[in-house]
């Protein structure tokens, strides 16, 4: 996936989306099998900004430590042990579009998202991971925002790959936790 810095000018302020990205680019970049500290999290994002991903800017506006809190995660663990591990996936579905509106339209839509991330685990069972960066006060504000995104992106897993997700999670990066939908 192409890059492209998400700062016009130095002097301007990131918003919380950009910043949201930016930890979503990091996530990416991180080598599943690997056990990470501090100082190696620091060389990533640095290694980002020497091959002219992200300014030092964006970097510096990187929150470290919701990174390294997910390489401590309970999904983090279990991918070390992953069959199979996939990131940032295209997909397209075509749905009915009274699921998307909730009124009695009978036309289909076609939706276009990205899965953050999916891996089947030692017990070949199928994991879907979507990553958030919103600031939030409860695991409930997190499902009731995005409970019916995730229902699409598993109902588009499942076709494409012809096998039930088993567990679905929002990985909330502000909470710093797996929630189990």
């Amino acid at each position: 996936m192409e890059y492209l810095s998400l700062c016009g000018k130095e002097d301007t302020k990131l918003t919380g989306a950009q910043k949201g990205t930016l930890l979503h680019l990091c996530m990416q970049k991180l080598e599943e099998k690997k056990d990470y500290d501090f100082k190696e999290i620091e060389e990533l994002i640095k290694n980002l900004v020497k091959r002219e991903i992200i300014t030092e800017k964006e970097a510096e506006n990187i929150n470290r430590k919701a990174i390294l809190q997910f390489t401590k995660s309970k999904i983090w663990q279990d991918m070390k042990l992953a069959k199979e591990i996939q990131k940032e996936k295209p997909f397209y579905i075509t749905v009915p579009a009274k699921e998307i509106y909730q009124e009695e339209i009978e036309e289909e839509i076609l939706v276009q998202g990205i899965i953050d991330l999916y891996y089947i685990n030692p017990k070949d069972e199928l994991i879907l991971v979507d990553y958030k960066t919103d600031f939030v006060e409860t695991e409930e504000e997190l499902i009731n925002k995005y409970r019916k995104q995730l229902e699409l992106y598993k109902t588009a897993l499942e076709e494409a790959l012809g096998q039930k997700v088993k567990h679905t999670y929002i990985y909330s990066t502000f909470l710093e936790k797996e929630i189990h939908i």
